[in-house]
Parts: C-alpha cells; sequence; structure tokens
C-alpha cells in the first residue's frame, strides 16, 4: 500500500487522559550545571529535582517519573535507555531534549539556552490535515493478454474494466467487463479518475458466436477508482509513481506485474490522504490584471498538480504529493 495512505491508529487506552508535562532533569553525574528554578521560569515547565544518575542507580525513580507525568527527559545520550523503561512499565514513550551537549557544557550562562531549550521540547506538534479517500474499488486495467490475465486475478477483489485495443483480444470471461478503444486523457487520483476515451466501444453479449461491438465513440468518459497500466506504453499521467492509484508495470516482467496487482488489490477501502499545502490566494503572483506573470509552481510542478485559475494558481490536493517544489520556488510565500 502507498506511504502517503496510512491506516489510522486505534486509540490506545487511557489516552484520553491528559497529564502535565514535566521536565525530568538530571546533572550526568554533575557534569553540569543546572538552574531548575530558572528553567522552571522561564519555559513555563515544572521541573523535577535535579537527579544525577538517572540511567543506572536511580533507574527507580526515573521509572516513577515517567509513570506519574507527561515526561520530558533531559538527556539524549540515553534516550535508548529510557525508551526501553517505558515500554517496560507499560507507559507513554517520554519526550527528549539534550540539554547538556547543547547548553551544559558551555563556557557561558547556560540557563537561558536550556530554558529555551525545554520550552521548545514542550511544543505539541502540530497535526497536518488529512482528508478521506474513498476507494469502492473500481479498477481500469489497461493493456492486452497481460492485462487480461490480471483482469481474472484481480475480479474477485475489485470491479473490475479491461480496455483493450484489439478487439480480438476481448475475452469469453464474463467475471469481468473489457472494452476496446484508447485512453485520451486521464485526471484525477485514488478514489477520483476520469477517464476519457477515443474509438469507444462495448461488448454487446447477445447472439450467437463471438461478442458484438457498439459502434465506435470518441469522448466517452468513465470514472474509476484505480487505474492497472499494464500497456507498457508511455504513462498516461505526469510523475506516475507519485500518483496515488495509478500503478504501472512492464507487462513483459511478470514480478513486477504482479506486484502491481498485489498493490492494486488492496486499494478499496477508506484511507487518509495527507493535504501537504495550503495556498494564499492573495500572495500569488501568477497574474494581475490579466498580465502573466509568475509560474514558478507551475513549471517545476512534477505531478501537475497546480494549475492556472486566472490571478492565482490553484492546487489539485488529490494530485499534490507533497515534494515541496512549489514552496521552494514561489517568491511571494503563498505556499503554507
Amino acid at each position: 500500500m502507498s506511504s502517503l495512505f496510512q491506516a489510522r491508529p486505534k486509540k490506545a487506552e487511557g489516552q484520553g487522559n491528559v497529564m502535565t508535562k514535566k521536565l525530568i532533569l538530571c546533572d550526568c553525574a554533575g557534569s553540569q550545571n543546572i538552574d531548575a528554578d530558572g528553567i522552571a521560569q522561564a519555559s513555563g515547565l515544572p521541573c523535577s529535582r535535579i537527579y544525577s544518575a538517572l540511567c543506572t542507580t536511580q533507574i527507580e525513580l526515573a521509572a516513577k517519573e515517567l509513570s506519574e507525568n507527561d515526561a520530558i527527559i533531559a538527556c539524549q545520550q540515553e534516550r535508548q535507555t529510557f525508551e526501553e523503561l517505558a515500554e517496560e512499565i507499560n507507559v507513554e514513550i517520554p519526550g527528549f531534549v539534550d540539554l547538556r551537549d547543547r547548553a551544559g557544557w558551555g563556557t557561558g550562562e547556560g540557563g537561558p539556552k536550556m530554558a529555551a531549550l525545554a520550552a521548545e521540547a514542550a511544543l505539541a506538534l502540530p497535526i497536518g490535515k488529512a482528508v478521506d479517500v474513498v476507494s469502492e474499488g473500481t479498477c481500469l486495467i489497461i493493456g492486452g493478454e497481460t492485462a487480461i490475465t490480471a483482469a481474472a486475478d484481480l475480479c474477485d477483489t475489485l470491479a473490475v474494466t479491461v480496455l483493450v485495443s484489439d478487439a480480438d483480444l476481448v475475452p469469453t470471461d464474463r467475471r469481468f467487463d473489457c472494452v476496446v478503444g484508447a485512453v485520451r486523457s486521464v485526471t484525477g487520483a485514488l478514489g477520483g479518475f476520469t477517464v476519457k476515451f477515443d474509438g469507444l466501444q462495448q461488448v454487446l453479449p447477445g447472439g450467437r458466436g463471438s461478442f458484438g461491438l457498439t459502434a465506435p465513440q470518441d469522448g466517452a468518459v468513465s470514472n474509476c477508482d484505480v487505474i492497472l497500466d499494464l500497456s507498457g506504453e508511455t504513462p498516461l499521467v505526469p510523475a506516475p509513481h507519485k500518483r496515488e492509484g495509478y500503478l504501472r508495470a512492464d507487462p513483459s516482467h511478470p514480478p513486477s506485474v504482479a506486484r502491481a496487482v498485489l498493490e492494486a488489490s488492496q486499494m478499496f477501502g477508506t484511507f487518509e490522504k495527507p493535504l501537504y499545502v495550503r495556498l494564499e490566494t492573495s500572495l500569488c503572483a501568477h497574474s494581475r490584471a490579466e498580465q502573466p506573470a509568475c509560474s514558478n509552481c507551475l513549471n517545476v510542478c512534477p505531478t501537475g498538480a497546480i494549475t492556472s485559475a486566472g490571478e492565482h494558481d490553484t492546487v489539485d490536493p488529490m494530485i499534490c504529493a507533497g515534494c515541496g517544489s512549489s514552496s521552494a520556488d514561489c517568491p511571494s510565500g503563498d505556499y503554507r
């Protein structure tokens, strides 16, 4: 399954019980001077008493602190020790901040820097916004004989339609649909592809002998959730490896085809899609008074997620893969 769509973790038991963050201090066998009161006053964090050997002889006191508080351990060197301790006593893994190496061994006054580091460590990381993407499992497979074989493998899991270019390839297997034609264009992503066809012909199952076909139709449009491209031809979308729900494989390479078929079989259900950027249209320098200006983001976006909307650009969040190119190349800082 793709890294951008991840299962949402279940809420752990007791996760709703909020404890106050507390900075757990240790002077590392007396190797640094720590002003606990000064750090607490400047950072706003309550501090523990100053320990000297939390990772060794005072490990039981460390366990007590972890069990009673939403702890931030003022030590990075022995992080693994404290993580293992938290797992052993079945509590949340604590936060960590390196006061010793980043502020404790300098020649000047380290208190203010320690307080700043502690305050930074206590900041809650913003949770990226996301949207639910629903795939009902409608899958378009494009190609020849390899595509038909893949359809036979997937038709018990997904609602499959195979697109072939030659009417002679239409199979008699009625477990899945088969059409004849060519793809003119593809837009969208997982759960929301729109496909436009040229020369589209559908099977007429009645009568005797081989199947008949409808008259060719140009510009026919259909929708699907997943596209499995086994044509071996030019990709139908830019940056295909970044387009969620669009899978490609070389039809002459069975291991690649098998991986793509397996991945397609898992693209059914509800997934969480991160929303990577927010566009401040008031800052966009794309166009003013119908005069074109900046087009940096349009030029560098590998997936084609950014398009012109007149005076400013617009971003399709379903196509955006979060590569950061738009933010890096925007002169006005309108990508947040």
